[in-house]
């Protein structure tokens, strides 16, 4: 609900007073998913400040009408990437995607492409000559289809980590074809069993997609990371 809304304020009001031993008000939160529509620190962080304001002015609103709300919250990655002197006054954020960052965040200018802390490896296992196509044994099943659609980057579902040359141009289930940006690839310096690391658009649905994250440092596995998984 709005803030400014009369019914929300009611609506707390019934939730903290109406049944207390089902059902605790503990606090308020806002996600401000419009930053991601944003170009720049500028109009992410005038937001963040529009949204944080929002939630502490009905907060105090609600304390004025003695409607106890101890916690006060606001999410999105760009906003918390890019936090402002307003949200001291909160008392969590929630940014799910910065864990990760991807591809996505650096272009919203949330990130550094330095600061993507994902890859999805895949193995080259097939050439296709006469298309200049290399075949790798990754598809959406182990991306997703985020970044395929117009306007959402030049690389697609996904850049190639350190071949700035080579472009994500098809994807299957279990498959997915790269191509040469200007046409001619050097089959040679792909050759079938070569691994290359992926850096996904949106981090948050690739990451759904697989059941253990192997951590590592300057290339040594040091943890296993198992998600939650399901609804």
């Amino acid at each position: 609900m709005r803030p400014t809304d009369p019914a929300a304020l009611e609506l707390a009001r019934a939730i903290a007073n109406d049944a207390p031993e089902e059902v605790t008000l503990v606090g308020v939160y806002a996600h401000c998913g419009n930053t991601y529509g944003c170009s720049g620190a500028d109009a992410i962080q005038a937001i963040a400040r529009t949204t944080t304001n929002a939630v502490l002015s009905f907060v105090a609103a609600l304390r004025q009408a003695g409607v106890p709300c101890p916690h006060a919250s606001i999410g999105s990655t760009p906003s918390c990437s890019h936090p402002i002197p307003e949200m001291s006054q909160l008392t969590e954020l929630h940014p799910g995607n910065y864990i990760f960052y991807d591809l996505q965040q650096t272009q919203l200018g949330s990130c550094q492409p330095q600061d993507v802390a994902i890859r999805v490896l895949t193995r080259v296992i097939g050439h296709y000559a006469h298309r200049g196509q290399l075949l790798v044994d990754c598809g959406w099943a182990a991306l997703s289809l985020h970044g395929a659609g117009a306007g959402q980057g030049p690389q697609g579902c996904a850049a190639i980590d350190g071949h700035p040359e080579l472009r994500l141009v098809g994807l299957t289930q279990e498959h997915g074809l790269l191509e040469h940006a200007d046409g001619q690839m050097d089959f040679g310096r792909f050759p079938v069993g070569s691994v290359l690391a992926l850096i996904p658009y949106h981090a948050c649905a690739t990451a759904a997609m697989h059941p253990v994250y192997y951590v590592h440092e300057e290339g040594q596995v040091v943890a296993l990371w198992h998600p939650v998984r399901g609804w």
